[in-house]
């Protein structure tokens, strides 16, 4: 009996290895990852939006394609999101995400990583373009001060962004006076690469406070608004000429503030002076003589000042306009 039955098991042993019933050895040769010929690979989109082609690699044993074998995906730069965390092969050795962009504008980057393949991980990058105009903000040039009449030192600026505060370039600026009575060149404007738009403004007449207004239909803080301290204008000395029989200029315009000096030329031992003579009145010199003799007046008050010379009556006259 027991040699039969060492015979009957020797012969069950050989017949379960002619059937297989021990275990294969494993393929020959080891796994390869790379990114398919419809990769998806380098796509320009919208922020926040999806590439138009899911990202796609394959993978193959051997050169053969490889169903069912993981591929994990994870975004490394930019902020997107992925469809899910990973992906299963398919009976072609391809496996697919799909892959929305994150909010900033620019390179951005995700991977795809398959355990003990040659060639992982594998990175996928796309460029993050700016969405539509959603906003308009103060940029710069608010705040500045000059002479009435005179233009700003620096340009007034807004910034044009979409709805994550990335720039938008194309956008159109309309730009207003509303306050001052002065002028914006020009009065619309595009934004450029970094979203800016601007125009130069020239101060009106009016002393203090001047506005001006940014405008963009349908932006979210439109009006955008600006504001300048217009001052007086300078008040340098400003020169007439007393000759004999003559001032000159003989109207003479001046701002607010302006102090007039008349000064005596090629006169000789002929007298004269700067008389006071209309319904405005200033202080009248005294009767002067010798070139190069000086009378000085400060103007502080607008109006229009007459004034003759006492030794040769209205023969020898003139004025002082200040504004």
């Amino acid at each position: 009996m027991r040699n039969g039955t060492r015979r009957g098991m020797g012969g069950l042993l050989a017949l379960l290895a002619a059937c297989g019933g021990e275990s294969e050895p494993p393929p020959t040769g080891g796994l390869a990852v790379a990114k398919a010929t419809a990769s998806g690979d380098a796509q320009t989109g919208t922020v926040g939006a999806a590439l138009a082609t899911p990202l796609a690699v394959v993978v193959t044993r051997d050169g053969s394609p490889q169903e069912g074998v993981t591929v994990s995906w994870s975004v490394q730069t930019g902020g997107g999101t992925l469809g899910s965390a990973s992906s299963v092969t398919s009976t072609q050795g391809l496996a697919t995400m799909t892959w929305t962009l994150g909010p900033t504008a620019g390179a951005q980057t995700v991977r795809a990583t398959v355990a003990d393949a040659t060639g992982s991980p594998l990175t996928f990058s796309a460029t993050g373009s700016a969405g539509a105009a959603a906003a308009i903000a103060l940029a710069a040039g608010s705040g500045q001060s000059a002479a009435i009449n005179t233009a700003l030192a620096n340009p007034i600026q807004v910034r044009v962004t979409d709805q994550f505060g990335n720039a938008v370039a194309g956008a159109t600026v309309d730009w207003a006076v509303t306050s001052g009575g002065g002028s914006v060149n020009p009065t619309e404007s595009v934004s450029g690469a970094d979203g800016t738009a601007s125009a130069a403004w020239t101060l009106g007449p009016t002393l203090g406070a001047q506005g001006v207004q940014a405008s963009a239909t349908g932006l979210t803080g439109s009006p955008v608004s600006f504001t300048a301290t217009a001052s007086a204008a300078p008040n340098p000395s400003t020169g007439v000429t007393v000759g004999n029989n003559f001032f000159d200029p003989a109207a003479r315009t001046v701002s607010a503030g302006a102090t007039v000096t008349w000064t005596w030329v090629n006169t000789g031992a002929i007298s004269h002076s700067v008389e006071s003579v209309g319904a405005t009145s200033f202080t009248s010199s005294p009767i002067l003589t010798g070139a190069g003799q000086t009378y000085s007046i400060t103007f502080d008050t607008p109006g229009t000042y007459e004034y003759q010379c006492v030794v040769h009556g209205s023969a020898m006259s003139g004025s002082i306009v200040v504004q």
